[in-house]
C-alpha cells in the first residue's frame, strides 16, 4: 500500500503503463484482506496482535517529514460505517468484513519503533537480560504473527502477476491491495509507469451522482 504515513490515505491507486520494452518488471498483486481472513481463522492471537501493535510508516527526504503509526488491521468502530464506507469492489471478490476497515502493509517505508511505544522502551537488553518480560512477549508475539502475515501477502497461489502493456491502466483498492514488481532488467528497453491516486470520498461522491443519474 501506498502514502501510510500521512493521516488520510487514498483510496484507489491507478498504475498507468505508458513505456514498457524492458525485459521483467511484471506487477504483482496480492489481496491482502485475503490474508487477513486466512490469519484469524487460523491464528487468531495473530489477527488480534495485528489489530492493536503499533507500526510507524516514514516519510523523510527532500526537507520533508511525514509519519504515522496505526496497526497492521484497522477496524470499523460498527458494522455501519463499513456497510455505508466501504469502497464498493468487483461483484466477484470476496465483501469486506463489517470488522475490518483497512489493512496497512508497506514494508518499504516502516520505520524504526518508536522507544516506549505503547508504554514501554524498546532496547535489546530487555532480550539479552531477561527484563520488562512481558513487553518482551509482546515484541515476539508481534513478530511471529507478521511473519505468518507475510508468508500469506506473499504466497505463490494468492498473488496476480501481469506484464502491464503501454496503454494500460490498473485501478485498485489502495487500503486493501499489496503491489510490487518483479525486477526487470534496464539496458536496452524503457519502462515508465505513471501513478495517480484518488481519495475514497471524491470516488463515493463521483460513484452515488452516477448512480443517482442512471436511475
Amino acid at each position: 500500500m501506498d502514502l501510510l504515513y500521512v493521516e488520510n490515505p487514498p483510496g484507489l491507486q491507478i498504475l498507468h503503463c505508458l513505456k514498457s520494452s524492458t525485459r521483467g518488471g511484471e506487477s504483482l498483486f496480492s489481496d491482502a484482506l485475503r490474508a487477513v481472513k486466512e490469519i484469524k481463522e487460523a491464528r487468531p492471537d495473530h489477527y488480534s496482535t495485528l489489530k492493536v501493535f503499533p507500526v510507524t510508516y516514514k516519510y523523510h527526504n527532500n526537507h520533508q517529514w511525514y509519519q504515522q503509526t496505526r496497526p497492521h488491521i484497522e477496524t470499523s468502530t460498527s458494522p455501519h460505517e463499513i456497510q455505508t464506507n466501504s469502497v464498493p469492489t468487483n461483484p466477484e471478490s470476496p465483501p469486506l468484513e463489517p470488522s475490518i476497515k483497512a489493512v496497512n502493509w508497506s514494508p518499504p517505508f516502516q520505520a524504526p519503533f518508536l522507544v516506549n511505544i505503547g508504554g514501554f522502551s524498546i532496547t535489546d537488553s530487555m532480550f539479552r537480560m531477561g527484563q520488562n518480560q512481558d513487553q518482551a512477549d509482546e515484541f515476539r508475539d508481534y513478530f511471529d504473527a507478521i511473519k505468518h502475515f507475510k508468508r500469506l501477502v506473499e504466497a505463490e497461489e494468492g498473488v496476480l502477476e501481469r506484464k502491464l502493456e503501454p496503454g494500460t491502466a490498473v485501478i485498485f483498492d489502495n487500503r486493501r491491495i499489496a503491489h510490487a514488481r518483479r525486477a526487470f532488467e534496464d539496458a536496452g528497453g524503457e519502462r515508465w509507469l505513471r501513478g495517480a491516486y484518488v481519495d475514497t470520498d471524491a470516488f463515493r461522491s463521483r460513484l452515488r451522482v452516477l448512480s443517482e443519474e442512471t436511475k
